[in-house]
């Protein structure tokens, strides 16, 4: 048995830009011992784990179901009182009131990503595994939604990665005063919301082939866009596309502030730049770089359009944020431009949350939720090696079929959740390769690459916000 559809390329092209390029590079002498050990975290299972039959995955006020709240483990507070939100902030205290019977769990890296810890008033303290049932109704539950409160040092990326892949998860990562506004509408149900369900946006720029721009495009962009236009209840007469030259940074903060949309997404390369100067880098992280490679200038955006209750998918790199190591390091030429600006964001960023999500979230009528990548995505895994049925294919059914299910209302952590069902596919797929190549199977060696890389592509979207909110409902 042979693994013929799986070809390396022989230069990688990502999502990302620098001030003057967008990278490419080869792959390590060395890719096979990248390709060959597992990276990321998590463990593939086969889906998602299903609460008992008459459970609606969406409907997190159910017991069976049930959502959460993430915090770290806090040693200097009594272990009677880790079961309590104390050493929060008031915001999330109050966000635990409004959700009688919601339980405080807590992140250690003793515990690792695959656990959290649930503390009772006596202070004994359970190690809840990720893959225990769903639900709020016993000591030994966990809830499916998990609202990590905390910045990705305080609980790193790679716990929220691997609770991904059994439970809807979302992060807020706010000053109090911001994390206050953000409550405040969370709490309110984002009453008299002001964004229009009925006028989806989609941005895509695109610099022409052979650059990324192209491939995300058509694989993403275009489908998204095609969807909500041959909508068969016409239920989108307001879609915006900014497509080509329409894509420039003015027109999107023109077209949001005028038509107020409850979905935006947009598809570009991701601000990484200039490496030479840490506190510019840190400013402009993950932000959209436009048609004409100017990025978008996040102090007029949020004077132009407050999101009142929007949601926002970015492609770009780094658009949800960074962490202190690439996952890729080991997989390119160490001495390429490509493989020395992720280890450059790394060195000057560490793991943040990316300042474009942090301001809308907390914007004075904030963002509902923020989708987007941690790491560059690659032009090799936009598409299937065998099929070539585009990445794009997932992200349309989250954003039309599912986030606008039955006319909206239905948890954007629960619309993503293909996504990253499919990362654990991914997973499971390098697992089988690896043991193909373990058995001398030709080609198994390249599809462990491909299926590796695939599968951390996957896996390091992210969701900022809380995994509850919705899209309003189309009236």
């Amino acid at each position: 048995m042979t693994h013929p559809m799986v070809q390396r390329p022989p230069r990688l092209l990502a999502n990302l830009w620098t001030g003057q390029a967008s990278p490419a590079a080869a792959l390590a002498p060395q890719v096979l011992g990248w390709a060959l050990r597992q990276q990321g975290a998590g463990t593939p299972h086969g889906g998602f784990l299903a609460p008992s039959p008459e459970a609606q995955p969406w409907d997190w006020r159910d017991k069976r179901v049930g959502w959460g709240l993430v915090l770290p483990d806090n040693l200097q507070i009594d272990p009677r009182q880790r079961c309590t939100a104390i050493d929060a902030a008031e915001p999330l205290q109050r966000l635990l009131v409004d959700r009688p019977g919601s339980p405080v769990l807590r992140w250690s890296a003793e515990a690792g990503n695959g656990y959290l810890h649930r503390y009772d008033a006596s202070g004994g303290r359970r190690r809840l595994a990720l893959v225990s049932p769903p639900g709020t109704l016993g000591r030994d539950t966990l809830p499916r939604y998990l609202l990590i409160a905390a910045s990705p040092v305080q609980v790193p990326w790679s716990f929220q990665y691997a609770a991904n892949l059994s439970h809807y998860v979302g992060r807020l990562d706010l000053p109090c005063e911001a994390l206050a506004r953000y409550v405040d509408a969370l709490v309110g149900g984002w009453a008299g919301a002001g964004c229009d369900p009925r006028a989806p946006l989609v941005w895509s720029v695109n610099h022409g082939a052979p650059d990324i721009t192209d491939l995300m495009d058509a694989t993403i962009s275009r489908p998204v866009h095609r969807s909500f236009a041959q909508d068969a209840d016409h239920d989108f007469p307001r879609l915006t596309g900014l497509f080509g030259a329409d894509a420039t940074a003015a027109r999107l903060v023109q077209e949001l502030a005028a038509r107020r949309p409850a979905l935006v997404v947009t598809t570009s390369h991701g601000m990484t730049g200039p490496l030479d100067d840490t506190g510019a880098m840190q400013a402009q992280l993950g932000l959209p770089v436009d048609h004409g490679h100017r990025v978008l200038d996040l102090p007029s955006l949020t004077a132009a359009w407050q999101p009142d209750g929007a949601i926002w998918y970015s492609h770009a790199c780094c658009a949800a944020g960074s962490d202190a190591t690439s996952a890729y390091a080991g997989l390119l030429d160490g001495q390429s431009d490509l493989a020395g600006v992720l280890a450059g964001v790394a060195r000057a960023c560490g793991a943040v949350t990316a300042p474009l999500p942090q301001a809308l979230l907390g914007s004075k009528r904030p963002l509902r939720a923020f989708v987007g990548h941690v790491e560059p995505t690659f032009d090799w895994t936009l598409r299937d090696p065998a099929t070539r049925q585009p990445f794009g294919a997932v992200v349309q059914r989250a954003l039309y079929d599912r986030l606008y299910a039955g006319g909206g209302g239905r948890p954007v952590a629960w619309a993503l959740a293909q996504v990253f069902d499919d990362a654990a596919t991914m997973l499971g797929l390098w697992a089988d390769s690896l043991a193909a190549f373990n058995a001398g199977q030709t080609g198994a060696a390249d599809a462990a690459l491909y299926y590796q890389i695939a599968h951390l592509d996957r896996q390091h979207t992210v969701i900022l916000g809380d995994p509850t909110v919705a899209v309003s409902p189309l009236q």
